[in-house]
């Protein structure tokens, strides 16, 4: 690696310290079913798609570099401050630092803050039911896919279980303040959170971009822009809809499309680039399933990963909050919640991600097609009757937020800090073999 400009760097931004010598994006290692993909979707989509595992969030990158070719914590305290006060309040401003707010205050033009709002309220009124999708089939189940899960491998912080707690609370904390109304405001939590989450993906950029560890061919860019697409477009858009109304809550077009846009606008600010991230539902749901396409099978390290989160959120909830609802968890043991958790999986994945995941089946798997028809009739009749979503998001929210509540406010705990998990990863804690 090395710091001046390469031939790939003048071609294309996103590509600061790649190595020379790499395969296309289309012929990396990581890409699977690849004649499929382009018979499905034609070769100029696949090629244009899978160039962006070679390619990162540059912005937040040269800031990273900048920090670390300064004195120690100039960086951070200026990022923080231009964060919580705007950027014209600091003094001279690093050309890194400048450059990465030159985007996160730019508002693209697509961006309606009333929608914003009510994609927000949308996502938390289907009520209990959201906090299980969100810790089981959004968040746990992410990392069954096999590239996006390779950088998260080197910190340990998933593998450890003396960390999965503070690791799985950070992002119940940033996806809560994120989907809260009016909160990807410029100065409210969710887009505090979101940037700072940003500076985490490419504090881990920088830590694998030194490491022998990281296998370049096969990979690509660690944090790259495919993966963060579909992030996005995936794990929080379509992956998210798609196991709320399967439990039997229906969502409206419209609603359907403010969610959409929300995940959209999250991720414009945590670094997806405009030409890939996903326009609306549909162009959403056409990168999820082309990202899911191409993805090697599952291997061990993501099921013990997904594995690991699972028991996790059973036994010691985020911040003390049943995922499950109340009645239904004071009354079960931790492996009949377990199994249940499982179950519940079962009905809002595809098939072969329990496969690929190794999940038993048990009677629990029958949960969501029991529940389905309960909360189809109850949303039915909810609409029907005068009903206040804004007051059912307020006060799921205020249970969370309560829980995931910062001992002392301590702003800087909020999520994980990046030197430290740039370290971590530099030092290969998840113990990671070396590249043959």
């Amino acid at each position: 690696m090395t710091g001046t400009i390469t031939d790939r760097e003048q071609r294309r931004e996103g590509s600061l310290d790649v190595p020379e010598g790499l395969p296309r994006g289309i012929d990396l290692g990581r890409i699977n079913n690849r004649d499929k993909a382009i018979a499905m979707f034609g070769r100029r989509y696949v090629e244009e798609l899978t160039e962006h595992a070679l390619l990162g969030d540059d912005p937040a990158y040269r800031f990273m570099l900048e920090c670390r070719n300064s004195t120690p914590g100039a960086g951070m305290r200026n990022f923080n401050q231009a964060l919580e006060r705007g950027i014209d309040s600091v003094d001279a401003p690093s050309p890194g630092l400048a450059g990465l707010f030159a985007e996160l205050d730019h508002i693209p033009d697509w961006v309606d803050f009333d929608q914003l709002h009510r994609g927000a309220v949308a996502f938390w009124r289907a009520g209990p039911i959201v906090p299980p999708i969100l810790a089981w089939s959004s968040i746990a189940t992410g990392f069954s896919m096999y590239s996006s899960t390779r950088p998260v491998l080197f910190s340990g912080r998933l593998q450890d279980s003396e960390r999965v707690g503070g690791r799985l609370i950070e992002s119940f904390r940033y996806i809560v303040a994120a989907y809260t109304p009016g909160g990807m405001s410029r100065f409210a939590d969710g887009f505090r959170l979101t940037a700072k989450v940003r500076l985490i993906h490419a504090a881990v950029r920088y830590g694998l971009s030194r490491s022998d560890s990281w296998d370049w061919a096969n990979w690509g860019v660690p944090i790259n822009n495919l993966d963060s697409m579909h992030t996005q477009a995936g794990q929080f858009g379509v992956g998210f809809i798609d196991p709320v109304q399967k439990s039997g809550v229906r969502f409206s077009d419209r609603e359907i499309e403010d969610i959409i846009a929300l995940s959209r606008y999250v991720g414009w600010v945590i670094g997806v680039p405009a030409d890939i991230l996903h326009t609306d539902y549909d162009d959403a749901r056409r990168k999820a399933t082309f990202h899911k396409l191409i993805e090697q099978p599952a291997d061990d390290y993501c099921r013990k990963t997904v594995h690991s989160i699972m028991r996790f959120s059973v036994e010691n909830p985020p911040g003390d909050v049943e995922v499950l609802p109340g009645p239904v968890a004071r009354f079960m043991t931790t492996e009949r919640r377990l199994k249940l958790a499982y179950g519940m999986l079962t009905g809002w994945q595809p098939k072969y991600i329990i496969d690929m995941l190794d999940i038993e089946p048990t009677p629990w798997r029958h949960t969501v097609p029991v529940i389905r028809p309960l909360l189809r009739a109850y949303n039915r009749i909810s609409r029907l009757l005068p009903h206040d979503d804004e007051e059912t998001t307020r006060k799921l929210l205020a249970t969370f937020n309560s829980a995931i509540a910062v001992e002392g406010g301590d702003r800087s705990k909020e999520v994980a800090n990046p030197d430290e998990v740039g370290a971590d990863v530099a030092k290969n804690l998840g113990k990671m073999p070396k590249v043959a």
